[in-house]
């Protein structure tokens, strides 16, 4: 979900820029500015845009280059970029849209067609990430559902062998430890339970890039 409106503006032409950060910031959006795309990925980084408003004509690095950066990192729905470009060159977009561009507006810019445009793609990334999101749930609860009721049914059967073996044997050094193991597995199947009633999961650092369901914040209360 997008928490605050920011926009990356990038053109070399500093009067250019300060007009549209200008006509953004009175429609409430954060502007950060850059005068060239050499640092564009660092930027994005660090700032955190929305969007990208990419001046398609640059000296250090024109804006399909620029636009290639981000697309090795960003996809279209992640990032949107809006290249800005003259009436003459707005034949080159065609280009600029095989190397992922999502739009473009023209100069002199028309700011109503511009905002309109800007809240469009901001408007399709929202809810292409609500629809990310629902599919990701949904995900994950059909595997949760899964593995709960093809793991309960042995360790019922397990928990039972337990029993019929106190009975039969009396106790053994090993079968605290056994009836230990298979309630700490019961245990987790019933917090990963409760994730089912719950619109949102949290993840923690595992290894590397790998992450885990963090069941702690999720654990049932106990009496």
């Amino acid at each position: 979900m997008i928490q605050e409106k920011k926009i990356l503006i990038v053109d070399d032409n500093h009067v250019a820029r300060e007009m549209v950060k200008l006509m953004l910031e009175k429609r409430g959006f954060s502007v950060v500015q850059l005068s060239g795309g050499a640092s564009i990925l660092e930027t994005i980084t660090v700032e955190q845009p929305q969007l990208v408003l990419l001046d398609l004509i640059m000296p250090d690095m024109d804006g399909n280059q620029t636009l290639e950066m981000i697309r090795t990192r960003y996809t279209e729905s992640e990032l949107p970029v809006i290249m800005v470009t003259s009436q003459s060159e707005s034949v080159d977009f065609i280009e600029s849209l095989k190397r992922g561009a999502n739009d473009y507006i023209t100069k002199p810019i028309q700011f109503d067609v511009a905002l309109r445009r800007i809240q469009t793609q901001l408007t399709l990334k929202t809810q292409t990430a609500l629809i990310t999101h629902t599919k990701e749930m949904a995900a994950i609860h059909a595997t949760i559902t899964t593995f709960n009721h093809e793991i309960n049914n042995p360790l019922a059967i397990a928990t039972g062998q337990v029993h019929f073996l106190r009975k039969k044997y009396g106790e053994e050094p090993e079968f605290p430890k056994l009836e230990k193991a298979l309630l700490r597995i019961a245990e987790v199947i019933k917090k990963t339970g409760t994730l089912l009633e719950s619109s949102s999961i949290d993840f923690e650092q595992y290894a590397g890039a790998s992450q885990m369901i963090n069941l702690k914040s999720k654990a049932p209360k106990t009496e």
